[in-house]
This record gives structure tokens, sequence and C-alpha cells, in this order.
């Protein structure tokens, strides 16, 4: 039994499970609603002026997610709203031939990538449940976590280091190597003024900037 009660400040529900607590913002309860709404065509689940912030607003979401699941919609991977339709299928087409790729997230405004080092390489699966999800899967993982398909700036073939989805807005990080000040590991990976990581020797510190720039090393190169 899950029971839901409001933060208003952060504009999120609170949802109060037996083994702890979640959130969910007010606007992706809204998005995910009037998308689902749309693709069923079902103008009634549309989120409504009054439902933003209210407690009516989850259970309009509820409504829609149970709607989805009784669709011959639900054995789709469900992707969520202001995901990049190419994206999109570049995630379902690497899911169904098992393909390990390279995930780059960021802000698609501006193209900037987050520079995330870790859960970004593995196989492409899907959640149970009603909305099933893309999930990343590390390898030799029996499970994953869910990929913010929403924020894809490029999906990169592992095998080949081919691009297979470029966002428009996405350029590569410019990152430097320096020497620095600190004995044990002097070498820095910088990004602006940022030092982002500190290595003993320079090839680490190569092929951590290479990863980051999009080439397909091996993380446990580095870390």
């Amino acid at each position: 039994m899950t029971d839901v009660t409001l933060n208003a400040e952060q504009e999120l529900y609170v949802l109060h499970q037996s083994d702890g607590y979640s959130s969910f913002g007010f606007a992706n309860a809204r998005e995910r609603t009037d998308q689902i709404a749309g693709r069923l065509g079902r103008p009634d689940l549309t989120f409504g002026e009054q439902d933003f912030g209210a407690l009516s607003g989850y259970e309009k979401y509820l409504a829609a997610v149970h709607a989805w699941q009784e669709s011959p919609l639900s054995r789709q991977t469900y992707f969520a709203p202001a995901t990049d339709p190419k994206a999109a299928r570049v995630l379902e087409r690497c899911r169904r031939d098992g393909a390990k790729v390279r995930l780059i997230l960021g802000d698609t405004a501006t193209g900037q990538g987050w520079l995330d080092e870790y859960d970004v390489v593995g196989l492409i699966g899907r959640s149970t449940g009603p909305l099933k999800e893309p999930l990343l899967i590390e390898p030799g993982a029996s499970h994953g976590g869910a990929i913010l398909t929403a924020c894809l700036l490029a999906i990169i073939e592992w095998a080949s280091g081919k691009f297979l989805f470029r966002h428009p807005k996405y350029r590569a990080p410019d990152l430097l190597i320096r020497r620095g000040e600190n004995e044990e590991r002097p070498w820095e990976a910088i990004h602006g003024e940022q030092v982002l990581a500190r290595f003993a020797d320079i090839g680490k510190a190569g092929a951590y900037v290479a990863f980051m720039r999009g080439e397909t090393i091996e993380p446990r190169i580095f870390q």
C-alpha cells in the first residue's frame, strides 16, 4: 500500500511505502499522463489545471498507467516524454539485437554532457510492469537501472565505436591533461578549470579523456 503526500515547495509527490520513500515530480506526472492520454486517444485522462500539484493529479497518472496496461501498447517499450524518436528507435534495435552500447547523457538544450563515468556502458533491457521502460544492464549483471531517455545526447555502438544516435546539439567536451601538485596522482583531467579526476600515470588520464569524448575505452583501464 502506498501513501501519497504533497511537497508543494519542491513540486513532488512523496510516496510512502513499506520499504521506504520515493518521490515523483508534479511535472513528470502531468507530462506522462498527457502523453499516455494522447497515445491512447483518451482525452478524459488528460491533466486539468486543477490536477497539477494536487492528489487528483497523481490519481490521474495512475489511471493513465492502468489504461496503458490494459491496451495493446503495453507490449511495447515505453519511452518517457521528450525522448528523441530516433534515439528510441536505436535503443529498441539495440535491445532486440543484444548490442552493447555506450550512452552519453546530458542537457539536450545545450548539448553539454554530464561527463558520467559509471552506468553508461552495457546492454539494453527493459523493466517489467505496466510501463516497460528501457534499462541499461552492465556486462555480467542480472538487472539494470532506468535510462533517462529524454536526456540522451549520444548512443555509441561499443564494438565499432560508431555513433548510432547523436543529438544535433551534442559536442564532445574539451578536456585537457595537466600535471598537478598531488604526489600520488599527479595527472589531472580538467574541464575548464574543474578537475574531473586525478591519475597516477598519464596513460590512464589519456584513456579517461578519450572515454569522456566518446571513445569506446574499457572504463576498467582508468578506474
